[in-house]
């Protein structure tokens, strides 16, 4: 998720899921706080790339029986 943060106001905005919300979210504060103008030191928080070697083991193992599952299903409707 994105978050938006204003280092003048020491504050971070609740986080969005698009580039779109995050505009919106910093045009308010922005135009609420500052006058419209761009303070320093303001910052987008952005998500960190995802990596598959994150995915929690147990999530795999779900994953790989469900997978098997549907497969064994598929042979015997089908073999």
């Amino acid at each position: 998720m994105y978050a938006y943060r204003c280092e003048q106001c020491r504050t971070t905005s609740p986080g969005v899921v698009t580039r779109y919300g995050l505009d919106e979210e910093r045009a308010k504060h922005r135009n609420l706080f500052h006058g419209g103008h761009v303070p320093d030191g303001e910052q987008v928080v952005e998500p960190d790339k995802f990596n598959v070697f994150d995915v929690p083991r147990e999530q795999w193992i779900v994953g790989s029986i469900m997978l098997l599952v549907v497969v064994f299903g598929l042979l015997y409707r089908f073999g």
